[in-house]
């Protein structure tokens, strides 16, 4: 993104610009260096996430199908899901205090052993009520790891590389995330079909995979030492208090921060009915938005992660934000399958929107108080995740399906953007170190 000569390196190429193999060698050389500079804990993260986004999309397709296959009806699926969301939103609090008061490995490691306790929990169901049982059990799974991985992300990659580190593990998740559903269709085949039966030997490999990567994660995580961790502090609510007391803008960001989830919430339990009932998109061409979502990501992510780390958190917001718009509009407007599999490239651009957002909320608080931030951010984000379904669905009744792409666009343009607008970049806070404030705040 940007065409002046940063490094020698780079003035090099346009002498050889002819010849591939000087340019795959440098490339390779930015990344193993970039790789060789961030802590070990994001090497581990980046590891875990990739290998649990392979066992996470082995099923990930038939979940639904393996449930109504249990004997669940569209009530009964569309409940699990929200039980998921308010549990999720419950936790968050105290999640974050206890990974600030108690250190965060035990947590990540607790939350990536409860992962492997989800796909057992899917094997061994006989009914979809089980599967109650499991989605609670994922939503604090997913707390628990997600927390972890905001505490990493603060103290493991320096705020001049935070975007590009993303979208790094975002890149290796989505590469296997490919790789998984291609995997899984012939042993589903092989074990009889698209019926319980035939799903359910996956959910034994899950399982597998997972205490795999338990062991992988629990041997090589390394704690991060605080100066709150193990102190007697004050209580929780008190804690929380004290957090929005002693920061500037906070509860601009926590409105943002929800506010940027409203679209992942609302849309894509709508986006292939949409596409599939309204446009007339069939099984290959809802395949191939979904494959070109993630393709887009592997193409778009990391140069935009390092547009974000040069010129700013903000300004990256602003290019980005008018391209995943144009996936909507695009979406509402397609009069094919060429244009349907456009605008589902253009959606990863909030992927990418969101990644930015993401990097800019681990900068403004200390290294101490990142687990109750990301706390406070999830149970606002709960707020918005667990009516955002039904209000859609509602919205598709009342006023039209269309209507439930163009609300939330309407809503980010008039009420995120101007938010986003008044706060500060986030980029050059506390540069000595990981963990945005925590350098100046200590």
């Amino acid at each position: 993104m940007n065409h002046a000569c940063d490094h020698a390196e780079e003035c090099a190429l346009g002498s050889q610009a002819g010849s591939p193999a000087p340019l795959i060698s440098t490339a390779f050389g930015r990344f193993t260096g970039f790789m060789g500079r961030q802590k070990r804990n994001y090497r581990v993260a980046v590891t875990r996430s990739a290998f649990g986004s392979f066992l996470f999309n082995l099923t990930g397709q038939y979940d639904s199908i393996y449930t109504v296959a249990l004997g669940a009806g569209s009530v009964e699926l569309g409940t699990v899901n929200s039980i998921g969301n308010a549990v999720a939103a419950a936790i968050a609090v105290p999640v974050g205090w206890l990974a600030d008061r108690y250190g965060f490995k035990r947590l990540y490691v607790l939350g990536t052993g409860l992962l492997a306790g989800v796909a057992l929990i899917y094997a061994l169901a006989s009914s979809w009520e089980a599967i109650v049982a499991a989605m609670i059990l994922y939503a604090v799974a997913m707390r628990l790891t997600g927390t972890g991985c905001s505490v990493i992300s603060a103290d493991s990659v320096h705020n001049e590389d935070r975007v590009t580190a993303q979208n790094i593990c975002a890149a290796f998740s989505s590469i296997l995330s490919m790789i998984a559903p291609l995997a899984a269709a012939p042993m589903v085949t092989a074990f009889g079909g698209m019926n319980a039966q035939g799903i359910r030997p996956l959910y034994y490999v899950r399982f597998a995979g997972y205490g795999l990567v338990l062991l992988f994660v629990a041997v090589q995580t390394r704690d991060i030492s605080t100066t709150h961790q193990g102190k007697v502090s004050a209580g929780l609510g008190d804690a929380f208090k004290q957090l929005l007391q002693g920061g500037d803008h906070l509860g601009k960001w926590i409105l943002i921060s929800a506010l940027t989830s409203l679209p992942m919430a609302m849309t894509p339990p709508f986006l292939q009915v949409f596409a599939h009932e309204i446009k007339g998109a069939d099984q290959y061409v809802l395949g191939a938005m979904g494959t070109a979502t993630i393709l887009a990501r592997l193409v778009f992510g990391v140069p935009f992660g390092r547009l974000a780390d040069r010129i700013g958190r903000k300004k990256a917001i602003y290019v980005l934000t008018p391209l995943w718009y144009a996936s909507h509009l695009l979406l509402i407007v397609s009069p094919g399958p060429i244009t349907l599999i456009l605008a589902g490239a253009l959606w990863t651009f909030y992927y990418i929107n969101s990644g930015v957002t993401g990097a800019m909320m681990l900068e403004i608080v200390p290294l101490d108080e990142i687990g109750k931030w990301s706390g406070l951010q999830g149970l606002f984000r709960g707020l918005v995740t667990i009516p955002a379904p039904i209000l859609g669905g509602l919205i598709w009744q009342k006023l039209g399906p269309a209507y439930v792409f163009l609300v939330p666009l309407v809503v980010d343009l008039l009420i995120r953007m101007p938010l986003l607008m008044s706060v500060p970049e986030t980029l050059n806070l506390g540069q000595q170190s990981p963990g945005g404030r925590s350098a100046d705040r200590s």
